[in-house]
């Protein structure tokens, strides 16, 4: 009777939804672009983010060279108290001490105090929450510029442009009745617009934390504090886009920007 070590143990394995191949098999195919990308997108992101590596030039092992992992992204974006600390462990590190007296002073200003502190000495820290990981933010840009050299695309098909009405919608939220944030849904309805370059720009005039993230009704961009006109303006001067297809979220009205 044969040993139970040498017995095999069943393994898992997982398959394309389009082109019934193991995941890891999928680029050899034809369709692997146009039909196993999306799905795999949708349902196994992690294992598509590792072929495309390995695709770029990676390797299998190009994330195991046996460096840790870095610290868990937190659940929150900071509290007004916390970004205030991280700014002046930055700056000013012997004014630590004073923040209560500066948050009790500028109790409901708290915007103002940050604008005119970035206007002094520079933008503030960026909020870990906000911070875009290198895996999602290159993976979209992967899949963009996917050219997988000296495979047979038989099959796949021409790449068409559908066209979208540009409407962008900026909304305020709150949170514990101090937090703002100001979230813009729509600018990947806006010509030549990459939302990662959007965000970087907001970032750098609004001098705080900005990040794209997936919302319900879409890609989101979401500012740290209340610039909802000033981001408006912003959109139709610097992104060309129409003032009466920007609007402004009031409590469920939306009104036009101009």
């Amino acid at each position: 009777m044969a040993d139970t070590d040498d017995i095999l143990k069943p393994v898992n394995v997982a398959y394309c939804g389009k082109c019934s191949m193991p995941l890891e098999y999928c680029e050899y195919g034809p369709d692997f672009e146009t039909h196993c990308v999306p799905w795999m997108k949708k349902n196994h992101p992690d294992v598509l983010k590792q072929i495309l590596k390995e695709i770029k030039g990676g390797g299998a092992n190009a994330d195991e060279d046996g460096e840790a992992e870095g610290p868990a992204k937190p659940t929150e974006p900071w509290t007004v108290e916390e970004r205030l600390t991280a700014f002046y462990e930055m700056y000013q590190p012997d004014k630590v001490s004073d923040i209560p007296n500066l948050l009790s002073k500028y109790a409901g200003k708290e915007d103002k105090l940050f604008m005119a502190l970035t206007k002094k000495y520079g933008p503030e820290p960026e909020d870990p929450y906000y911070a875009e990981s290198d895996d999602e933010g290159d993976l979209e840009d992967d899949m963009e510029n996917l050219n997988i050299s000296g495979k047979n695309k038989r099959g796949a098909k021409a790449k068409t442009t559908k066209q979208v009405e540009t409407r962008v919608v900026i909304q305020k939220t709150v949170r514990n009745k101090k937090k703002a944030t100001t979230i813009i849904v729509g600018m990947d309805t806006v010509p030549g617009v990459k939302l990662k370059d959007a965000s970087k720009a907001f970032s750098k005039r609004f001098a705080g934390s900005s990040s794209v993230k997936d919302g319900p009704k879409g890609k989101e961009i979401i500012i740290q504090g209340d610039h909802m006109e000033d981001v408006a303006e912003m959109i139709v001067s610097k992104f060309k886009v129409d003032g009466s297809s920007v609007f402004l979220d009031f409590n469920g009205e939306f009104v036009p920007f101009s």
